[in-house]
């Protein structure tokens, strides 16, 4: 959805960084492998091979995108996290967690997660709208 925001290098970490949200809890789920393969056709990645880079160096390589970018990642993010319609304790934590390396404040962090799982139920809404004999 906001992934056009991102240069190709970004787009890599990115994709790097949601290798990493799916498995924060776990248990990696059909539904976060899907919305991972939509990021990957966005960025226009599909042939990249995930390198399994480090968090830490992946949030220093986004120290110097713009605030835009940074919100952009955090929304994508959580809606890989929110893909099985549930954000978990460890989730959340790790979004809270990369929010915070990213530079925002833990109130503004809660509005983006918070918008992304409300737009995923509108979504989920339409579609069901939309499908109903």
């Amino acid at each position: 959805m906001f992934l056009n925001m991102l240069n190709k290098k970004e787009g890599k970490n990115f994709l790097e960084l949601a290798e990493i949200a799916m498995e924060v809890d776990g248990v990696v789920q059909e539904s976060e492998k899907a919305i991972f393969n939509t990021y990957r056709m966005e960025l226009e990645l599909q042939e990249y091979a995930i390198q399994r880079k480090e968090y830490k160096e992946l949030v220093t390589a986004f120290q110097a995108s713009t605030k835009k970018v940074k919100r952009a990642i955090i929304i994508e993010l959580a809606g890989v996290l929110d893909a099985d319609e549930i954000i978990g304790e460890e989730e959340e934590k790790w979004i809270n967690a990369l929010g915070v390396d990213l530079g925002f404040r833990t109130a503004e962090i809660k509005k983006m997660v918070r918008w992304t799982q409300d737009f995923n139920d509108l979504l989920a809404e339409g579609y069901e709208y939309i499908t109903k004999r």
